[in-house]
């Protein structure tokens, strides 16, 4: 009886994802068909539902979207999908793209130095550094049996070494893809001293602008602008994604 109702139970679960995954692509195609015909503002509707029901987007996708709100004027909301196709893309034309938008409609937080180049650098090999942390550590811990067991040694170095890889691993995969940055996603946004409606006000920028968050506190983001450490409300800002 158990055999049987655990059977039907996998077989519901199995058409509902099934029917899921069916309902998405059909959006897909019908998304992709509008824009093709070049109705931007319908199909720009449908890839948003896509994303926003999806646990992630293509990057075709986030690069049509882009397309899209730059077309229509919309800069701040092009930079936001322009920087998700980067994060999942790694893609330097996008890069340089965003530079472009924002130097031409006056946009801070997309200028690129010595230290961002090495952040995009170790997001873009991400996968590569987190597969061979896991095959050291492997390597590693076999050796540490090895030493143990086969030869009745002591291998203290090696442990240690062991237990620091344990603690790099730990944190790539719980840590490792977050991403500090966020869009002002709203107009007129102020920047303020402390995370109170009563400090003083360093600032009142667009939406477009990208910044560093630092972290959360309430109601209030803690942000870098201008060199110096702000608050701003964190509806007013949306975070960035790692693919």
């Amino acid at each position: 009886m158990f055999k049987k109702l655990s059977l039907i139970i996998s077989a519901l679960l199995f058409a509902t994802i099934f029917g899921f995954s069916q309902d998405l692509q059909a959006t897909l195609k019908q998304a992709d068909s509008l824009f093709k015909e070049q109705r931007f503002t319908q199909s720009f509707d449908l890839y948003q539902q896509l994303y926003e029901s999806q646990a992630h987007a293509s990057p075709a996708m986030l690069l049509k979207m882009a397309y899209i709100k730059e077309g229509l004027g919309d800069i701040p909301t092009a930079q936001y999908y322009l920087n998700e196709y980067y994060l999942a893309t790694s893609n330097d034309l996008a890069l340089q793209k965003m530079e472009d938008l924002a130097e031409a409609h006056g946009l801070e937080g997309y200028n690129h130095n010595d230290i961002t180049f090495l952040f995009n650098l170790y997001y873009k090999n991400y996968n590569w550094l987190l597969i061979g942390i896991i095959g050291l550590t492997a390597l590693v811990f076999l050796y540490v049996l090895y030493d143990r067991f086969k030869l009745q040694g002591r291998p203290i170095s090696s442990t240690i070494f062991l237990g620091i890889l344990l603690i790099v691993l730990f944190y790539l995969v719980n840590f490792g893809r977050d991403y500090d940055k966020a869009l002002v996603t709203r107009s007129n946004t102020f920047v303020m001293a402390a995370p109170s409606a009563g400090s003083d006000v360093l600032d009142v920028i667009q939406k477009g602008n990208k910044l560093e968050v630092n972290g959360t506190y309430d109601v209030w983001s803690e942000v870098e602008w201008n060199g110096q450490t702000a608050y701003v409300k964190t509806r007013n800002i949306k975070p960035l994604t790692i693919w």
